[in-house]
């Protein structure tokens, strides 16, 4: 039990974190999808040695973010190099990928992406 409630100290003090240095811009998650944030993506995302990129560095996802959003979201659902396909996510929908890629990659909320992602 000690392990689990580390693992969540620091799960809160990455996303505190990320939330003070991105406050302006980063995009802002639903309780749901920061749940959703801390039983996926953090897994790999908070992780140097694994080579994903890490949630917040700007340097990481320079590139990536060139591609923009619905490369990004393309990637994420069809998998990438080690990531799975959904990134082990099978709970999320378009919206929730949106909102993590955003908040991890510290894009701003895009009208048209956010259209999309309304219009089911």
């Amino acid at each position: 039990m000690p392990l689990i409630k580390h693992g969540t100290a620091m799960l809160a003090g990455l996303l505190l974190l990320h939330s003070a240095v991105f406050a302006a811009d980063a995009a802002t998650l639903t309780e749901r999808q920061a749940q959703l944030l801390a039983n996926n993506c953090v897994q790999c995302h908070a992780r140097a040695e694994i080579g994903a990129p890490i949630m917040g560095n700007s340097a990481d996802w320079k590139e990536r973010s060139k591609q923009g959003e619905e490369k990004i979201l393309m990637n994420v659902v069809v998998g990438l190099r080690g990531m799975p396909p959904l990134g082990y996510c099978s709970a999320c929908d378009e919206q929730d990928f949106r909102a993590l890629i955003r908040f991890m990659a510290n894009l701003p909320e895009s009208g048209k992406n956010a259209a999309k992602g309304d219009a089911k």
